[in-house]
């Protein structure tokens, strides 16, 4: 099924292969649409990953290209507004509109104790996290409005905005943010059909998932496997979500079946909302 052919797709958060956003940029692709993929040059300086480890967007522009749509590779840093603009102007240059954003960038940086809670730390993660998003909405929405089908933009929250967890206070404030900066722009945008959502995962089996797991495994004293299991245990439908899972989830909502929804949040959690009573 390809319900996006002629649609033009960015994706921020997209440089790494085990990621979401990657997942992302290849369903959108497998549905037709034309996909730039965003990211940082390098992933250094934010707290999760080794920093020799750097992202690889132009693979994962070819990756999006075998799909046979035009794909893009652009270089952001979502904190900086300037470099948001340059990467819509790169994106408006190449394409000359945008239809869908999924903001997908986001980080968790020095989780600690509230009490030993960085401020620089705290500071970046809302900077990235939700601020970027804003950035990045307010860069893209003139393309989207100049567009006369409107246009999608998708907000990646978390299941932590509205649960919380311990010692990511800051990723769970900015998360919780986001889910605000979702409705109220549905309702300033609307005039111009253009839906804005949001998504809230939760246990995906991402790079990023892995490296709270082994926090949590540490401060627990159980093995990397046993937080794992437990998590597992814990879904309703037993197993751990997966990148794909919540691409599909984008797609849908990127698409004209979508057309009629906006303002909204979802969760994307394998029925960990769903309370159990024995």
């Amino acid at each position: 099924m390809q319900r996006l052919q002629g649609k033009v797709a960015l994706i921020t958060g997209a440089g790494r292969k085990k990621g979401i956003g990657y997942a992302c940029a290849m369903r959108l692709a497998a549905e037709g649409a034309a996909v730039v993929v965003a990211d940082l040059g390098v992933a250094a300086g934010l707290g999760i990953y080794d920093q020799d480890q750097g992202n690889d967007l132009e693979s994962v522009a070819a990756d999006v290209a075998s799909c046979g749509v035009q794909s893009l590779a652009v270089e952001v840093d979502v904190t900086d507004l300037r470099s948001v603009e340059k990467m819509i102007e790169a994106v408006k240059k190449a394409f000359s509109r945008l239809d869908i954003l999924v903001n997908n960038a986001g980080t968790t940086i020095g989780p600690a104790p509230l009490v030993l809670t960085d401020p620089e730390a705290w500071r970046k993660t809302i900077e990235v996290n939700l601020t970027g998003a804003m950035f990045c909405c307010r860069a893209a929405a003139p393309l989207m409005m100049d567009n006369p089908e409107g246009g999608k933009i998708i907000n990646m929250s978390s299941r932590a905005a509205h649960r919380g967890a311990i010692w990511i206070h800051a990723y769970c404030a900015s998360k919780a943010g986001l889910i605000g900066l979702t409705r109220s722009m549905a309702l300033e945008l609307a005039p111009f059909r253009i839906c804005v959502n949001a998504l809230c995962p939760g246990d995906i089996e991402t790079e990023f998932k892995l490296w709270g797991w082994e926090k949590e495994a540490t401060i627990t004293g159980k093995s990397l496997e046993e937080v794992a299991a437990e998590a597992a245990k814990a879904t309703p439908l037993g197993r751990i979500g997966t990148p794909e899972d919540v691409a599909a989830t984008v797609a849908f909502f990127a698409s004209p079946d979508a057309d009629y929804i906006t303002g909204e949040v979802l969760d994307i959690t394998g029925g960990m909302g769903v309370r159990k009573v024995f």
